[in-house]
């Protein structure tokens, strides 16, 4: 077990042993009731569900392929592609940034399901019939996130010679994926509540309530997704970008100067 897996696991087990911490010895002094045989539940849906699909490499590849093709097709009209690799560490921190993306994203979308239902509180959100599709639905969007991340990964950059620009296509979707679009996807839950009668303290409340439940498995998937998933998808993803034509790069300097001293073509 190299270091990176065992911080991994040392720091999940730490967030982890928080939460439990918080949900069975705080919380019921807060609450009315506090289940136990729903985390197990949530488990299941939010971090076995994407694992499982994260683990077959097609599934994976396929994600990040679709994510290209999106920003390609959408904002990279006109644009040359390259890649440029920066070997990085596999740090804990970056992981539970990562994770907070997700985490946000299945909440606010349990808050909605929950609102076109006509649910009153989220607290009713038990294990049940209703509740297990509802964390289904939020584990298989969950799912889908890693194409922006392996997008990251490969270091792409998307040069228009026309506009003067550069930009990494992995940023449009950090926009919402990020640290700061979380954030705003978690004001979107408050916000959520307080039209349907809650005080933003209320709002709040239950806003740290699924944190402690919601976010423990949100993380454990997106550690197997740095330690296991990603070195295993990486290497076919780039053979994909050589055969594509996309061009591997040491420095992004030396190729808009190479560029620069390339004659334009004269107009007919």
């Amino acid at each position: 077990m190299d270091r990176a897996a065992r911080t991994h696991i040392l720091g999940f087990v730490v967030v982890l042993g928080v939460a439990l911490g918080i949900h069975y010895g705080i919380l019921p002094f807060l609450v009315r009731r506090v289940g136990v045989r729903e985390v197990p539940a949530y488990f299941l849906a939010v971090a076995l569900v994407p694992v499982g699909l994260w683990l077959v490499p097609s599934f994976s590849r396929a994600l990040a392929r679709g994510a290209f093709e999106a920003h390609r097709r959408l904002l990279g009209k006109g644009g040359i592609y390259v890649r440029l690799p920066i070997p990085e560490p596999v740090r804990f921190r970056d992981t539970a940034l990562m994770a907070i993306g997700p985490f946000a994203i299945d909440v606010l979308l349990m808050a909605e399901v929950l609102y076109l239902l006509g649910a009153a509180d989220l607290r009713q959100l038990q294990v049940g019939l209703v509740a297990f599709p509802i964390l289904l639905l939020a584990g298989l969007l969950t799912s889908l996130i890693p194409g922006a991340w392996l997008l990251d990964a490969l270091e792409f950059r998307c040069i228009t010679p026309t506009r003067g620009e550069v930009v990494r296509p992995a940023e449009w979707f950090e926009r919402t994926l990020g640290p700061v679009g979380a954030v705003a996807l978690l004001a979107g839950f408050v916000t959520l509540l307080h039209t349907s009668g809650y005080e933003y303290g209320q709002a709040l409340f239950l806003l740290g309530l699924w944190a402690v439940r919601i976010f423990p498995p949100v993380l454990a998937s997106v550690c197997v997704y740095r330690l296991v998933v990603e070195p295993r998808v990486l290497p076919g993803l780039e053979a994909w970008a050589a055969a594509a034509g996309i061009e591997t790069r040491t420095s992004l300097p030396q190729v808009l100067r190479e560029w620069a001293a390339t004659p334009a073509p004269r107009d007919p």
